[in-house]
């Protein structure tokens, strides 16, 4: 955790998340090399000390634990232990050092009823709802792209009276939860863009509660920014589902289209989706996987399409005719992934 604090406190709305890796690995490299040279200087110290320590510890244990019933003879077999390992000791607590600092693994936070009251009094949070906090980091056009793809999920199209407000600046101030028009116990909450002066990053994830959420999902643009990363760390903590959904990607088949060639591609749709897929994967997806996050929760949507579609939903009429990325999939598994949780939770 103390690494995690570490980078928190530095980081800022410009940091990539590629920017977050090379400094991490930067400072566990430093670590490693200090490690290496403790583990050179206290070796002889070390060496020298081992075989009293296992004469001494040998001789002392209870007598249940004696191995030959004489505390004298088992002082004398465990100094001819120690003269036998303290050779590898040196190396024994590099390795750990190294484990340790290499670790990825995290340990979850129990479930916390006051931290759920925190968010109920002051989100007006209410429990029995499925409650999806729906953020990411501002930048050029991120604002529209994280309240355009909250919109789309509740099938509200632009300038609609009851529509999340969307404009190229940061439009939401505080958070706010829309009910879903169909689904009535979900709510999805349009949370501040993260890392401004106004939601500074470091503090975003616990003034918020948004471990008292039952899922997040992390909108973002071409690339994963630190901040990014750093919700998705935390979420893991409180064992939140998190969501990482690529917004707007109909503009970035478009590109991708304008660039081919008249009559050489039968599909040029299908041919840019495979094409944005491999950037993704050589980008985000790699991000992902060096962060140990589950990049089976990786999307790719357009806000646009994602209206359409559940308009049509709401109207009960065929999609099959849709051009659809991944819309149908996140909305599938983001209401799989809800019921399982509150299932779970209920049996806790």
């Amino acid at each position: 955790m103390g690494a995690q604090q570490s980078f928190i406190t530095s980081t800022s709305s410009t940091e990539t998340a590629n920017d977050l890796w090379r400094k991490e690995n930067t400072k566990k490299g430093l670590q490693a090399v200090g490690a290496l040279g403790a583990s050179i200087v206290f070796a002889p110290a070390v060496i020298l000390a081992l075989p009293f320590v296992g004469a001494y510890e040998f001789s002392t244990a209870l007598e249940s634990e004696l191995m030959t019933g004489y505390p004298i003879m088992d002082g004398v077999l465990g100094g001819l232990f120690g003269v036998i390992v303290s050779p590898l000791a040196p190396f024994y607590c590099f390795l750990v050092t190294i484990q340790d600092i290499f670790d990825m693994k995290y340990t979850p936070k129990a479930f916390d009823e006051q931290y759920l009251k925190k968010a109920e009094d002051m989100l007006r949070l209410d429990s029995s709802y499925y409650n999806v906090a729906v953020t990411g980091c501002p930048g050029t056009g991120k604002e529209k792209k994280k309240s355009s793809l909250l919109n789309g999920l509740l099938g509200y199209r632009a300038h609609y009276t009851k529509a999340a407000p969307v404009g190229e600046i940061e439009t939401t101030i505080e958070p706010k939860g829309y009910q879903h028009p169909v689904l009535n116990k979900l709510c999805l909450w349009d949370m501040p863009g993260i890392g401004t002066p106004r939601h500074p990053s470091k503090p975003f994830f616990e003034n918020y509660c948004l471990g008292a959420f039952d899922a997040i999902l992390i909108v973002f643009d071409e690339r994963l920014m630190a901040t990014d990363i750093e919700i998705a760390r935390r979420a893991r903590k409180y064992s939140v589902p998190v969501f990482f959904v690529k917004n707007k990607s109909d503009l970035s088949l478009e590109r991708k289209m304008e660039r081919m060639e008249e009559g050489k591609v039968k599909d040029k749709w299908a041919l840019a989706v495979s094409q944005l897929t491999m950037d993704i994967k050589d980008t985000v997806y790699k991000n992902m996987r060096q962060f140990g996050l589950d990049t089976n929760q990786l999307y790719m949507v357009s806000s646009h399409v994602m209206t359409e579609f559940v308009i049509l939903l709401r109207e009960r009429k065929s999609t099959g005719q849709m051009k659809l990325i991944h819309e149908k999939v996140l909305i599938t598994n983001l209401l799989d992934t809800l019921a399982n949780r509150k299932r779970c939770n209920s049996m806790k």
